[in-house]
């Protein structure tokens, strides 16, 4: 079997199952049949979004991964937001945990140092609930849903691939 030179990349938290049921409970009972649902085995909030990185170098991010030490903290998804490009609707934090922030620090720090390009937006963590939607529809809000982050994970975009994301490695979060 040929080896693939480049794979498309990210590091995400790994929502555990009772967050992705009920993510998915409110997009089939509020989204609109004109916008496509993210994939219940999809949803993630990324950390870092790498892109095309060579083969060869996904053992160097997989050492970064066991080397991160964050403690397990909570996530609130407690509203709605929309990115008229890429068309996206997501679900985000109104308060930002600072072990996520350090998370997404830790890591950034160790992809500077692996000569990684990094995304030069701020970051806005969030979690995709639809693609391809043009308007944020009038749809009812959100309503919180508590998420105890206890997993992350480098993840490979596979297109065509139903799911989309598939984990290649995942790490615990440390226990407090």
């Amino acid at each position: 079997m040929k080896r693939r030179k480049n794979r498309r990349l990210f590091f995400a938290l790994w929502p555990d199952q009772g967050v992705r049921d009920a993510l998915q409970a409110w997009q089939k009972v509020c989204l609109p049949e004109s916008v496509r649902p993210t994939h219940r085995d999809d949803l993630h909030l990324t950390l870092h979004f790498l892109g095309q990185v060579d083969a060869d170098r996904v053992d160097d991010l997989l050492v970064l991964g066991r080397n991160i030490h964050v403690p397990r903290f909570e996530l609130i998804l407690d509203h709605l937001g929309h990115f008229a490009r890429p068309r996206v609707l997501w679900a985000g934090l109104e308060s930002e945990p600072i072990a996520l922030r350090n998370l997404h620090e830790d890591l950034a720090e160790g992809l500077r140092d692996l000569r990684f390009e990094l995304e030069s937006r701020p970051y806005r963590p969030h979690v995709t609930l639809a693609r391809k939607v043009r308007t944020r529809p009038e749809i009812p809000d959100l309503h919180a849903i508590g998420w105890q982050a206890r997993r992350w994970a480098l993840v490979e975009s596979c297109p065509g691939q139903v799911p989309l994301y598939t984990p290649l490695q995942t790490w615990d979060l440390d226990e407090k």
